[in-house]
């Protein structure tokens, strides 16, 4: 039987988005934009990042870089 893996809405299996910066972007109308603008290896060094977050004040710091991104 085949399994398919369920995406987020951001087009990424959803066990690679961590529940917190999930939400956080979803509070980030920019950052959800740019997060979704980012080519593979960008965003993957910001889920490594989110990944390795020790709080929520972190998570949301690196959110708010998202929105800044150019």
């Amino acid at each position: 039987m085949e399994q398919f893996q369920k995406n987020s809405p951001l087009g990424i299996p959803e066990d690679e988005v961590p529940l917190g910066f999930g939400i956080a972007l979803a509070q980030n109308d920019l950052a959800l934009k740019k997060f979704g603008k980012m080519d593979d290896r960008q965003r993957q060094r910001f889920l490594f990042e989110a990944r390795h977050a020790g709080s929520k004040e972190e998570m949301q710091s690196i959110v708010s870089r998202i929105g800044e991104w150019r």
